[in-house]
Order: structure tokens, then C-alpha cells, then sequence
């Protein structure tokens, strides 16, 4: 896989410190890498990432970016988390594509600038993935995506939401079996 060398190294630190976190909730690497490839296919100019974490998937998304010319938009509820995903991105040297955000998803996903190609929900609580979901579609731009983290790993709680956007009658969503497992949802362009 072509990445920027700095986001490898950043990848690899912090695949490492994942096993001396107790709260490192991140995406295993091959499904950060399949996020790049997404991205990269896409050519996505604008990614909005609900979870940043310690920002492990936003080096995959930023890599991305870096070739597409996009920009990442993350937000994460605790500030630990914030603070070292910010200082993880800096190091990268992709603080000029990635914006933080601190705060709870449902106040600031509506503050997301619309014609999004990518969202990328992975915020803990997953019972709001639906609110999550409702506050961010319509900025999601014909053709565009939205990526749900956990679907393997976490069936049972999202069983209301995959049935919830599968359901809708401008989508197409469906499992991916890689990593935690993704349901990927599109929005189909208007007939």
C-alpha cells in the first residue's frame, strides 16, 4: 500500500499502544487500510468521522486525503482522546487536513458543511448510531457513503439501525466482513 511514510510510522505507534490502552477502541489495520482504499477510489474530498479516538482510522482517512486534496472533519466526546488525536495528527503533519472537534456527535454533526463523500460512524455508544445517522444524511452528497464500524463486532446493538437504514428507500446498504465489520450505506441519486 502507497501511504505517506509519516502516517505508517504514526500507524505503527499507535497499533502498538493499542495493547497498553484500556481504551484504545480503534479499527484493526486492515480496515483502516480498506477506509484508505475507499477514500482513494471515491477521490473524497470531504470525510466526516464521528470517534476520532486516539485518531488511528484518521491517519488511514488523512493519508487518503493528502492525495484527493480532501479534509477530514473528526469529533470525539473526550478530551484525552481530542487532545492526543490532535497531537498525533500535528505530528503527521496532516493538521492542515484534519479538523478536531470536541464535543458530543449529536451537537456537532449538524455543524458539518454539506457534500460529504464519506461518513464514518465509530462513536461508543452505538444505540445513537440512528440519531447519528439522521443529523448527517442529508449532507451526504448522490453516490456518497456512510460507514458504520461495529457491525460484526457489535450485531445485537446495531440490529435496530442496519435494519433502520436498509430499509430507506434511498439507500443501498449492505455488510462488509473486514475488520469489526462495516455496513455500508449509499445514497442513491434521486430517480
Amino acid at each position: 500500500m502507497a501511504m505517506d511514510a509519516r502516517a505508517l510510522q504514526l500507524i505503527d505507534e499507535l497499533e502498538a499502544l493499542r495493547a497498553s490502552r484500556n481504551d484504545a477502541w480503534q479499527v484493526p489495520r486492515v480496515e483502516g487500510e480498506l477506509l484508505h482504499q475507499l477514500a482513494l477510489s471515491m477521490g473524497a474530498l470531504l470525510v466526516v468521522e464521528a470517534g476520532t479516538s486516539y485518531g488511528f482510522s484518521g491517519l488511514f482517512w488523512s493519508a487518503a486525503l493528502r492525495r484527493t486534496g480532501g479534509k477530514l472533519h473528526t469529533i470525539d466526546n473526550d478530551p484525552k482522546k481530542f487532545e492526543s488525536s490532535k497531537a498525533t495528527f500535528a505530528r503527521a503533519e496532516m493538521g492542515d487536513i484534519v479538523t478536531n472537534y470536541l464535543g458530543d456527535a449529536r451537537a456537532v454533526l449538524p455543524r458539518m458543511p454539506g457534500g460529504i463523500d464519506i461518513v464514518f460512524l465509530d462513536a461508543g455508544d452505538k444505540k445513537q448510531s440512528s440519531a447519528y445517522f439522521d443529523l448527517v444524511w442529508e449532507k451526504v452528497r448522490p453516490g456518497g457513503c456512510v460507514l458504520t464500524d461495529n457491525a460484526t463486532t457489535h450485531r445485537a446493538e446495531l440490529a435496530d439501525y442496519v435494519k433502520y437504514v436498509r430499509s430507506r428507500p434511498d439507500t443501498s446498504s449492505l455488510e462488509v466482513a473486514v475488520g469489526n465489520g462495516i455496513e455500508w450505506t449509499v445514497k442513491l441519486r434521486p430517480e
